[in-house]
């Protein structure tokens, strides 16, 4: 069975994928919430979750390395537009230095597919977080090879989830 880390695991986009693969892949989550993380362990018993932080290369580096995933989602991210725009600085740190943290942790790991989970707000970007999402794009583009693949997917407004409107 391949083993997947989700980074923000137990948000939105994270437990949408466990819940729809949960019984193909073996799931590792890492994120900082504790109430959602022990939400996600009673709902789904058998994903590991490890309290941590995307801005720890060295906690993310000996995740992986223990682990040695197949595949990385990485949904973990500041992701409320108008917080951003008020954190800029936050924002950038979790956004762009986070997901380089991700891109090291991969390739000291030699992961072979890292998957970044990004926005329709990349595209032509008039926020800070639209900036971020689309840096951490480049990145992930950047350090893309055929040993340790890195590609995006982009997701737009999606109903119900933390932070919508909705």
């Amino acid at each position: 069975m391949k083993k997947i880390i989700i980074t923000g695991g137990s948000g939105t986009v994270g437990t949408a994928f466990i819940k729809k693969y949960y019984n193909k892949y073996k799931f590792y989550n890492i994120s900082r919430n504790e109430s959602q993380i022990a939400k996600l362990k009673h709902k789904y018993p058998n994903v590991k979750s490890y309290i941590g932080d995307i801005l720890d290369l060295n906690r993310l580096v000996n995740i992986f390395e223990d682990v040695k995933p197949d595949i990385v989602i990485h949904s973990a991210a500041l992701k409320h537009v108008n917080l951003a725009e008020e954190n800029p600085t936050s924002a950038i740190e979790i956004n762009i230095r986070g997901s380089l943290n991700i891109i090291k942790a991969s390739i000291r790991a030699q992961v072979p597919i890292t998957i970044g989970v990004s926005t329709d707000k990349a595209c032509n970007p008039d926020s800070v977080y639209g900036y971020t999402k689309c840096m951490m794009e480049k990145m992930f583009m950047e350090h893309h090879n055929e040993k340790t693949k890195f590609v995006c997917t982009r997701f737009a407004n999606v109903a119900n989830s933390n932070g919508s409107v909705i």
